[in-house]
């Protein structure tokens, strides 16, 4: 039978796993974006039109990437989980 205690680790490492697989995601779909940044720059023309393509991939990078890490998410799934290590840490002790 579970107790709470195992309800609580089991929804902290859920929201742990989840938590990693949306920055996996993000990072995934991020990568092909710069691949196509990557492209741009080597199909560029001038010196101009690659200083523009990584203009356009630093914007990319701290507007798209960053935010859509959801740093949130993973900060609060560790919250979570160190909560449930003091949950069960102070089971063991009773």
């Amino acid at each position: 039978m579970k107790t709470e205690r195992d309800y609580l680790i089991d929804a902290a490492q859920r929201n742990a796993r989840e938590a990693i697989a949306q920055a996996r995601s993000t990072l995934e779909r991020s990568l092909r974006e710069l691949d196509r940044y990557a492209e741009r720059f080597e199909g560029a023309e001038t010196v101009h039109d690659q200083a523009k393509t990584m203009n356009w991939l630093l914007n990319e990078l701290a507007s798209n990437i960053l935010p859509n890490l959801r740093l949130d998410l993973i900060a609060s799934a560790q919250a979570e989980l160190a909560r449930a290590h003091e949950v069960a840490r102070a089971a063991n002790q009773e």
